[in-house]
């Protein structure tokens, strides 16, 4: 969004720009194609072309091999401007896979040609993707570039936190003082890839992250069910003994449940001077425990169900599945979300809510203003801010710069919504902490 700042990392500070020329005889007039041979999740390559007839149209095509081995495609027609040029993140296009002067458009915009069937089972992720760019006209092309986009910066440094604590903790580069310090949350997938790809990035900015598993993981429990509060208390602990971190600059960031883990801890604990939580509960929920579904707690303390709101099953929804009707049925039960609401109003620091108003996977921007409606009720003495996203559903917590179109599918909200959701909320997100933590 206009006005935001962008940090400039190591890899895009030494990325070069390479030029790869078609064949022409004289390759000083030869149509030129340029890139960011290197970048990362969350900057645009600088796609431009440069040395074609002006007012001409040509196709810029990009093709990309994700971290998981598939490949994704779009297209867009550009005219050259009265110089000959086009570059990408100032002209929109005439026709394509995007609208509008967008640098991320041909990024977002990718859909998989031959999608993996069924039976695909990802393979270990890699840390790097490669997106290739081609210039063409009438079906020849005329230049081509290969990039990468770096999921994970090639600098991060990363290390087990120890102990019974399950948890990958990164380190900026040329760490010599204390850093703020940032605990992440993932939701109800488990694990911590999220938390991971997230906590490098924030490595990147010059944080110390912890990518913190709660379940799903090895010596964890396998459902997100009665979750020991203790195991994440001991976690923050731990994280906060550093030497490393400055345990006076703590911020929590959580997604999903992860959000409203990440809401219930910092409600409990002083220490954490900042909140982010992306497409939040306002309450503490039944645990998810298949096959059988005992009506648990998500959460316990000291070896009890922390309070919960019962999922509100009924016939309706074992005959449709529909799961936003049993949403909504749930958050009607009034006297148990009165009693299991997350008492946000604890909180010492600021709090930065985001979600997209088309979630399909549960009510997060209802649940958001409950927050801010308690809040308010509260008179809550720090900043409290709900930027709702338009268009976008639950799959916000990314920066910009991979395909939107197949989790607008799954998740909600269009391609279009869910990338611009993206691109300012990331902004957002780093500005907060920055201005709490950095002063910037």
């Amino acid at each position: 969004s206009a006005g935001r700042r962008r940090a400039v990392s190591p890899a895009s500070v030494a990325a070069a720009f390479v030029l790869l020329v078609g064949c022409a005889v004289d390759p000083s007039e030869a149509p030129r194609l340029e890139a960011r041979e290197d970048y990362l999740i969350g900057e645009a390559p600088d796609v431009r072309g440069d040395q074609l007839r002006p007012g001409a149209a040509y196709t810029v095509e990009a093709e990309r091999t994700d971290r998981f081995g598939r490949r994704w495609v779009s297209t867009a027609v550009f005219e050259a401007d009265e110089l000959g040029r086009i570059a990408l993140n100032r002209r929109p296009p005439t026709q394509g896979s995007y609208a509008g002067a967008d640098p991320f458009g041909l990024l977002w915009s990718m859909r998989m040609p031959d999608p993996p069937g069924d039976e695909w089972r990802a393979p270990p992720p890699k840390d790097v993707e490669t997106v290739a760019f081609s210039l063409t006209e009438d079906g020849q092309v005329l230049a081509s570039v290969t990039t990468r986009q770096w999921i994970v910066p090639p600098s991060a440094r990363s290390e087990a936190a120890g102990g019974d604590v399950v948890a990958d903790v990164f380190l900026p580069a040329n760490l010599d003082a204390p850093a703020p310090a940032i605990l992440l949350l993932g939701g109800s997938g488990g694990g911590n890839g999220w938390a991971s790809r997230t906590g490098a990035q924030f490595a990147e900015r010059g944080y110390v992250a912890m990518a913190l598993s709660y379940f799903r993981s090895d010596g964890l429990p396998e459902h997100l069910a009665q979750i020991p509060l203790e195991y994440v208390d001991g976690a923050l602990d731990q994280f906060i003994a550093r030497p490393d971190v400055d345990a006076k600059r703590l911020g929590v960031m959580g997604y999903s449940k992860g959000a409203e883990l990440a809401l219930l801890l910092a409600s409990r604990r002083p220490d954490v001077a900042a909140v982010v939580a992306v497409a939040p509960g306002s309450a503490v929920f039944q645990g998810f425990k298949p096959p059988k579904y005992p009506v648990v707690s998500s959460w316990t303390l000291a070896g009890k169900d922390v309070p919960f709101v019962p999922n509100a099953y009924d016939d309706k929804f074992f005959e449709t599945y529909d799961g936003m009707y049993l949403w909504y049925r749930t958050l009607d039960q009034h006297d148990a979300m009165t009693a299991a609401a997350i008492p946000v109003e604890n909180i010492q620091g600021d709090i930065l809510l985001l979600s997209g108003v088309e979630d399909r996977i549960w009510p997060s921007t209802l649940m958001a203003e409950q927050i801010i409606g308690r809040l308010h009720v509260a008179e809550f003495a720090h900043a409290a801010t709900h930027l709702a996203y338009p268009n976008a559903g639950h799959g916000i917590a990314e920066p910009p710069g991979t395909p939107t179109t197949t989790v607008a599918e799954q998740l909600g909200g269009t391609a279009a919504g869910n990338a611009a959701a993206r691109r300012d909320g990331w902004a957002a997100i780093t500005d907060f902490f920055d201005a709490r933590f950095k002063g910037s």
